[in-house]
């Protein structure tokens, strides 16, 4: 379960759905998980959740987007906000509701393949309530094949021989399984092989397996399909390739999770199509990307001079890690390869790498300002970690990957978790805004490293916030400058003030991060006095909010215009120095190259 979404409608009910979160959190099968927590508005910046302004469009945007929904309130008021977006429980998230006092914990929907009887029954263990479960197979405590299958992350294919196991077990009738990997987590009321039962299940990525009259088959989904096409391909023509490939190949196409392809193919119909009317995710590489990929693969002289890499399908099908099944095949135009992933059925994580820890820097913003080297560094890891607003922003980027995440001032948990998952062998990317080192979580990765098993741990940098707001503004930062961060959860303010002073004094081009937030409003006037004390009030500054993000804004004022301007924590803010001049609404500190051809 990768996001679980939380909604209250009193102050009380905000604290406990806060709590909740937390306490699932600390849950191996929740530590990858990603929480989040909306109230009313009234009740958000003293309950530290996100304020949502209507139900209905609340649970709209969640039912879509999430994979669980927690409603602590009134069950009736969940079924209500719910009921409109209800079709099917193979595809319908998980929904739980919770009362007020944490007595209970009711599924509501989706109880054994969205995993809403497990999400809830974890939240009675940690609240000591009583979860409410009362779909059959649970109350008369009978194998689930659904909930089974969910749990160990394998497609269902034929939905209606899963409704008759559930229904032949609760007759009493014989149900076997047989399965083509090692599984640790066997299921448990089902005979192993066919025995007498003329109804059963497999786990195998060949459909054309019938080892029962009535066969449900479970597939993992561990396949990346490679393709590579010409210009205004026929849609019909790339997928009939591909299907051919995969039928050749004996994989399922229910074991497909992405469509890989080069970037110069991202607009291209035919595999947009593909991708979108299969539901497999979409992944588009540079050549440089590609041609990185290690392993043994054919080579076109053509498609190089074409492309600026000799492969494209076979690389594009490894590059989340896999092994090529199906070397590349051509015809009409088309080329496909086929890759598998270990497959996961035994609910062990992949691993790739051993004791990989990658601090990422991923910019500003938006992803068109995140660096080739991170957006691979991420790719190449199974786990990414990161403060919550951080993997917001990478969810439709790496819609696939595993994610951990931990609020505000929650750095050193967040760390540890990164270091723990990386010694037990995962290769992990721990994500910051910005650059890693400049103010992100680099230096204390090396200071809690000591306290586990040696791990590989690699520093990718980022367009920091000072860089990344600067060339909104224009060119602030030409000549000696300075960054100072007004925040003083970590740095005494007294500390503060002096480098101000000595910043201002030495007429250094001042970056101020973190200038303002709603516990320490005045903090961007008490630093604007300071500095006022050695630069002049016409100084010439500048402010940048959601550098790189939807809204982005910038104003160029002076300093005196700057201490009684209101800024927040997306806010970025510029002090020039005394040669700092505003050149058609641009911010500009002159380096000196013009006064140096002036002189004799």
């Amino acid at each position: 379960m990768k996001a679980i979404a939380f909604i209250a409608f009193t102050q009380a009910g905000c604290a406990l759905a806060v709590d909740i979160s937390q306490r699932l959190a600390t849950l191996p099968e929740y530590a990858h998980a990603s929480f989040s927590v909306a109230g009313p508005q009234r009740y958000a910046k003293e309950m530290d959740v996100d304020a949502y302004q209507d139900l209905s469009t609340w649970t709209a945007e969640h039912f879509a987007a999430d994979d669980a929904l927690v409603f602590v309130g009134a069950s009736g008021i969940a079924v209500r906000a719910i009921a409109p977006h209800v079709q099917d429980k193979f595809t319908d998230p998980a929904v739980v509701s919770v009362d007020e006092e944490g007595r209970f914990a009711v599924p509501l929907l989706s109880g054994h393949v969205g995993g809403a009887n497990d999400l809830a029954r974890a939240i009675a263990d940690v609240l000591g309530a009583q979860a409410a479960v009362s779909t059959a197979t649970d109350v008369n405590g009978l194998f689930a094949v659904d909930e089974w299958a969910a749990r160990h992350g394998l497609a269902i294919v034929e939905r209606d021989v899963a409704k008759e196991i559930s229904a032949a077990l609760l007759e009493g009738r014989a149900v076997g399984y047989e399965i083509d990997f090692d599984i640790e987590d066997q299921p448990q009321g089902v005979a192993k092989g066919k025995g007498t039962a003329d109804i059963g299940f497999v786990v195998s990525l060949d459909e054309a397996v019938q080892p029962f009259a009535r066969t449900l088959h479970l597939v993992p989904r561990t396949a990346t399909v490679g393709v590579g096409c010409r210009k205004g391909t026929d849609p019909a023509v790339l997928r009939r390739a591909v299907f051919d490939a995969l039928a050749e190949a004996r994989v399922s196409p229910h074991a497909v999770t992405t469509l890989a392809s080069i970037d110069v193919k991202s607009d291209e119909p035919a595999i947009i199509q593909l991708a979108q009317g299969e539901d497999w995710n979409l992944a588009f590489y540079s050549a440089d990307e590609l041609a990185s990929i290690s392993g043994e693969f054919s080579h076109s002289d053509f498609v190089e001079r074409t492309v600026g890499v000799g492969n494209v399908c076979e690389r594009a099908a490894c590059a989340q890690g896999g092994t090529l099944v199906t070397h590349k095949q051509s015809g009409d135009g088309v080329t496909v390869a086929i890759a598998l992933t270990s497959p996961q059925a035994s609910g062990e994580e992949n691993i790739m790498g051993e004791g990989k820890l990658l601090v990422v820097g991923l910019g500003p913003g938006g992803a068109d300002d995140m660096s080739g080297r991170a957006r691979k560094a991420i790719q190449s890891c199974d786990l990414i970690v990161g403060y919550t607003v951080y993997i917001d922003l990478l969810k439709s980027e790496f819609p696939d990957k595993d994610v951990l995440t931990t609020p505000m001032r929650k750095e050193v948990e967040r760390c540890r978790a990164a270091l723990d998952q990386a010694a037990a062998g995962r290769s992990v990317a721990m994500v910051c805004s910005g650059d890693p080192g400049v103010y992100g979580m680099a230096g204390l990765i090396f200071e809690l490293a000591s306290e586990y098993p040696p791990v590989e741990i690699g520093i990718v940098p980022g367009i920091s916030a000072a860089n990344g707001g600067a060339a909104v503004l224009g060119a602030p930062l030409m000549h000696d400058f300075c960054v100072i961060s007004l925040s003083d959860l970590l740095t005494p303010w007294e500390t503060i003030d002096k480098r101000l002073a000595a910043a201002a004094e030495a007429d250094f081009v001042i970056s101020l991060y973190n200038p303002s937030s709603h516990k320490r409003p005045d903090y961007l006037q008490r630093a604007c006095d300071i500095l006022l004390q050695h630069k002049d009030p016409s100084t010439v500054c500048g402010t940048v909010r959601n550098i790189g993000r939807e809204g982005e804004e910038a104003h160029v004022l002076t300093l005196g215009e700057l201490r009684d301007t209101p800024v927040d924590m997306f806010t970025t803010v510029f002090v020039g120095n005394s040669q700092t001049m505003c050149i058609d609404g641009r911010m500009v500190t002159p380096r000196g190259y013009l006064q140096r051809e002036d002189e004799p």
